[in-house]
């Protein structure tokens, strides 16, 4: 009797609970809402990326899914369509896969997708379009975002050097891991149109020789390999410091750049201390810019500039440590904004730690030196006059200490930042000069002869590069 009785004061309590149980399931049902028309909002509908080099994992990019009703929704699955083929990934709430079912999006609320892509190579020249979605399936109905990028693929060095007399041409780009360098007796010659992106601080080492033959519409690019945005507004390519430099060591002679496009190094050129009778470097009709560095640093050699910009230097555009310089038809221009630049446009020396580093000329004609600063020449002479000391401008537009003696001809000593785009910002420059701008007709036909000649002996400056100088 007592078992039996013990038996039914157990069915008493537990059907109760079970019923309380069943009414609380069937409740949670009704909690979400199964209306056809309560579906999800996206923060875009469709996710692009940018140029994206293939083998290179991109940046992650964020997509909000939003829930606008009141009543929480279940997404049934949530499937990237082409998973395994694309390239692209994606991860939901914290949690990465191809496929996800029951996710749950309480009311006026929101979940965030992350998606990135490492795209793959198919040994295309051509950029080509990558395809790919999210599929979403809420109460029978699909909604979809769709995921877009454009691949590039790329030729890749690892640890590359140049041995014997090469000839690259390459209508795609060139991605560089751990530096590229030039054998002493080598000589490595860049066609029109080749780019070399540089991956982390990668760069390039000369001890032999670089022939870069860029034309206006190819440059020859040196940059770094991210390709995609810090801010919408704002790409990686514009940031200083995405690679290394270009540097010419000791043993490197007679390299002639010409349309070559460097930019977004820890530095642009650095050229060694080399024997004063050869010439190391002509740069022509070239830009560099956006360094976190020296953007041209020179150290007791012979080189001659021509129809170049070399602007925005996190340390000195132009820095010259003794030597036999000629700069015409040149734009030095630091507007560095990134962080507290420590250097100016132009830096000139003659002495470094106690040690002499004669300066037998450095000849400045038809350029312009500016920048954000009050004085843009930091001059650093030795206190021994013996040690030369050599420099000469003229025609020319300068933000500095106005100075007066016969080695200064025709130069206006004024700060003038007529240029066509400055913007901060989005670290957008152009530095043509706009119609208010002194240095309009400042310049002088005459300088080109000073000028480096092409094989037939004839002048390039009629073919000048953009932001070159003081324009007739």
């Amino acid at each position: 009797m007592y078992g039996m009785k013990s038996k039914a004061l157990y069915l008493i309590y537990i059907v109760p609970v079970l019923f309380l149980l069943s009414f609380a399931a069937c409740d949670d049902m009704d909690d979400y809402s199964s209306d056809p028309k309560h579906t999800l909002w996206f923060s875009q509908d469709t996710l692009h990326m940018d140029t994206v080099l293939t083998g290179i994992p991109t940046s992650t990019r964020q997509l909000k899914v939003y829930n606008p009703h009141k009543k929480t929704l279940l997404i049934s699955s949530i499937i990237l369509a082409d998973a395994g083929k694309s390239g692209f990934r994606i991860n939901v709430d914290g949690i990465k896969g191809n496929q996800f079912s029951d996710i749950e999006i309480a009311g006026e609320d929101s979940l965030y997708i992350f998606v990135e892509a490492t795209l793959p190579q198919r040994d295309n020249t051509n950029i080509r379009l990558i395809k790919d979605s999210i599929l979403f399936q809420l109460n029978g109905i699909r909604q979809e975002v769709k995921l877009r990028a454009y691949a590039q693929d790329v030729f890749t060095f690892r640890g590359k050097v140049i041995e014997k007399d090469t000839l690259i041409a390459s209508e795609r780009p060139i991605l560089i891991y751990d530096s590229i360098s030039v054998a002493p007796d080598a000589h490595l010659t860049l066609a029109a149109g080749t780019r070399f992106y540089f991956h982390g601080k990668a760069g390039m080492q000369v001890h032999g020789r670089l022939s870069v033959e860029g034309t206006l519409s190819a440059p020859v690019v040196f940059r770094g390999d991210r390709t995609d945005r810090l801010f919408p507004y704002l790409t990686y390519d514009r940031l200083p410091g995405q690679w290394g430099g270009i540097r010419f060591l000791e043993t490197s002679y007679d390299n002639h750049l010409v349309y070559a496009d460097i930019h977004g190094g820890s530095f642009g050129i650095r050229c060694d201390s080399s024997k004063m009778d050869r010439r190391k470097l002509i740069l022509e009709s070239s830009i560099i810019r956006q360094v976190s560095g020296n953007g041209l640093e020179l150290t007791s050699c012979q080189a001659v500039i021509g129809n170049c910009e070399i602007s925005n230097a996190g340390e000195n555009c132009v820095s010259l440590l003794g030597g036999d310089y000629t700069f015409t038809h040149c734009t030095l221009a630091n507007y560095f904004s990134w962080n507290v630049r420590t250097g100016v446009a132009l830096q000139v020396r003659n002495e470094q730690d106690d040690i002499a580093y004669p300066l037998s000329s450095a000849t400045f004609r038809n350029c312009i030196i500016a920048g954000s600063g009050s004085d843009e020449i930091n001059g650093g002479r030795s206190k021994n006059e013996n040690i030369a000391f050599n420099y000469y401008f003229s025609h020319s537009l300068i933000n500095s200490v106005k100075e007066e003696n016969d080695r200064i001809v025709r130069v206006i000593w004024e700060k003038d930042d007529n240029f066509l785009l400055m913007d901060n910002r989005t670290q957008e420059y152009n530095f043509n000069l706009n119609e208010n701008s002194k240095a309009i007709s400042l310049g002088k036909k005459e300088d080109a002869s000073a000028y480096p000649t092409d094989r037939n002996g004839k002048s390039r400056l009629q073919d000048k590069a953009p932001n070159a100088g003081c324009y007739e």
